[in-house]
């Protein structure tokens, strides 16, 4: 039974042997295969990798234009995306996708693309002078070879890379998107400090995020996805230089992330920095989404907060699963909170192929290990099988709080992450007694050389957060990790009354397990309107329109445990303990 006391839970966690709240210290990643996903989560990787072998003409959306260069390439901006796709292929054929079938036509395309490399070492869609966009387009395709050498010691895809990035250096292009990563890889891959030289150099690597910034030509850091790719890269060269980082996570909490986790706006491409809260039009780029979860699971190493798993889970449940239909074959460059987003209409460009990318990467962020110490991050149905670790985990999350893990391994701390939204869980170990388990991290320490059963038990009630600016006054339903938001059709209601709907905040908000959504009581006020119930569904399901309503009581809002607003300006002290 769960515990009704926190005092009395706080007495039985510092009396225990067993249990005792963690304490920090660095961690790291699994090796590619190491963890194999299921759920949701699994499914999306799998659709993901159907919608690139089986319905994505590769041939002519992407290869076609480096076997035949033109002045003017046929493709908006110069720019593909073949470099992202192919480093999204190579991921998932390393964590297992598709079997055999990945590996062979990963292969098989890698080396294709590699006869369409020029003797000067470019591969490119440009005939003549490439434009600006070459370079961004060669950084992803280094990455792409160098991961397939990583993974599978291919040398011929290293040479690629290699002749790749020197004809870069050659030609003195301005660092871009995704360079410093490239360059990164290959410094480590082949030990040749010309790659190390140009990362210091050109590339400024150790230089703070205003200097960098100042050095652009083009997209500079209020760019988002600039932003975060340039933290991300800072961090994997050197854990210290966590200052980019550090300050997106600042303004993510401090206004400029939504409810659904996206933190872009502003008009053209949607890619800005905006903390209007307005959740409208070209809102929330899945390319800013996308490396938002990479930063964080990177940051997860060098820093091990529970806080970057609750951001992790919260973009990538809503702001980034609703980028894909439910069926794979769709993907959205925006998705606007608060009205129907369109889908892009292509398979090229990066928001896309930049999903296809972090899907396949989410299996590194569910366990990390440390010293003497297994860290369960992230909550599915998953398998952990490594010479030192061999663990299954079972569960339903998000539409249930219950998750059953069975642990052998020779370290002796398992390190569980309580989400924010939950304020105390419970946590039974083999047949002892159940103990409560306040938000952070939680470990559980003692011999699991046998195997040993961990249930962890989060109750999920419905809440409503309150809005912030634009949103002021107004709230959104969330359950766990999820926002719930309203699909006018399913709800038999027309669309243009989605924003006139008041949720009576006094009566229950109650879980739909059969149809999985959230029933609301909801009227329209100085209307003679009924009272009827509304069911709200999954943020990423596709017919949704609104997510934030008109509520009846503002007393019965909470706060969002993920930001600081004007109502929550500093952390809770279980928070600060926890970090």
């Amino acid at each position: 039974m769960m515990c009704q006391h926190p005092s009395l839970c706080l007495m039985v966690l510092i009396a225990s042997a067993k249990v005792v709240v963690a304490a920090s210290s660095h961690v790291k990643m699994f090796a590619p295969g190491d963890v194999v996903v299921e759920g949701e989560i699994g499914r999306r990787m799998v659709v993901t990798l159907d919608k690139m072998l089986c319905h994505t003409d590769i041939e002519g959306s992407f290869a076609r234009h480096f076997k035949n260069r033109k002045s003017q390439p046929e493709v908006p901006g110069g720019f593909v995306g073949y470099g992202m796709f192919l480093d999204a292929l190579v991921k998932a054929a390393a964590h297992g996708i598709g079997g055999e079938k990945t590996v062979d036509v990963k292969t098989r395309i890698l080396a294709e693309l590699a006869t369409a490399q020029s003797p000067d070492g470019q591969i490119t869609i440009f005939k003549d002078k490439p434009g600006f966009w070459d370079a961004h387009e060669g950084a992803y395709l280094i990455q792409a070879y160098v991961n397939d050498y990583r993974w599978y010691g291919c040398l011929a895809s290293l040479g690629t890379a290699c002749r790749l990035a020197d004809s870069l250096i050659a030609r003195k292009v301005p660092k871009t998107l995704g360079s410093e990563t490239a360059f990164l890889l290959l410094a480590e891959a082949t030990k040749d400090e010309k790659y190390r030289d140009w990362l210091c150099g050109e590339g400024m690597i150790e230089a703070d995020i205003d200097v960098y910034d100042r050095s652009l030509t083009v997209n500079g850091v209020q760019h988002v996805y600039t932003w975060l790719a340039r933290a991300f890269a800072q961090l994997s060269y050197d854990p210290l230089l966590c200052a980019a980082s550090d300050a997106a996570f600042r303004r993510a909490r401090r206004g400029f992330m939504s409810v659904t986790g996206s933190i872009t706006g502003q008009p053209h491409w949607g890619e800005q920095w905006d903390d209007s809260q307005v959740g409208l039009g070209k809102w929330g780029e899945t390319c800013a989404s996308a490396y938002l979860m990479r930063l964080s699971s990177k940051r997860m190493e060098s820093d091990p907060r529970p806080y970057y798993g609750d951001l992790y889970e919260r973009v990538m449940y809503n702001a980034f699963f609703s980028a894909q239909s439910s069926d794979g074959l769709k993907y959205r460059y925006w998705t606007p909170f608060n009205e129907s987003p369109a889908w892009y209409g292509r398979d090229t460009y990066c928001c896309p192929n930049n999903y296809k990318r972090e899907v396949f990467e989410i299996p590194d962020a569910v366990f990390y290990r440390g010293d003497d110490c297994l860290v369960v991050n992230i909550y599915t149905s998953a398998m952990l099988r490594h010479e030192v670790f061999d663990v299954v985990m079972k569960t339903d999350y998000p539409d249930e709080g219950e998750v059953n893990i069975r642990v052998k391994m020779n370290a002796s701390k398992l390190r569980l992450r309580i989400p924010a939204w939950c304020s105390m869980a419970e946590v039974r170990v083999g047949c002892d007694a159940a103990v409560c388990a306040p938000s952070g991290w939680f470990d559980i320490v003692r011999d699991f050389k046998t195997p040993v059963n961990v249930r962890l038990m989060m109750p999920m009630p419905a809440r409503i957060v309150r809005g912030t600016k634009a949103q002021e006054g107004l709230g959104a339903v969330l359950r766990g990790p999820c926002v719930y938001a309203l699909d006018p059709k399913l709800n038999g209601i027309p669309a243009k009354t989605c924003d006139m709907w008041e949720i009576d905040a006094d009566s229950p908000l109650e879980w739909d397990a059969a149809r999985n959504g959230v029933l609301v009581t909801a009227q329209m006020p100085n209307q003679k309107h009924d009272i009827r119930r509304l069911l709200l569904t999954r943020y990423s399901a596709e017919g949704r329109e609104r997510t934030f309503f008109q509520i009846s009581s503002k007393t019965h809002m909470v706060e969002d445990e993920l930001t600081q607003t004007a109502h929550n300006l500093r952390l809770s002290e279980r928070e600060r303990s926890s970090q």
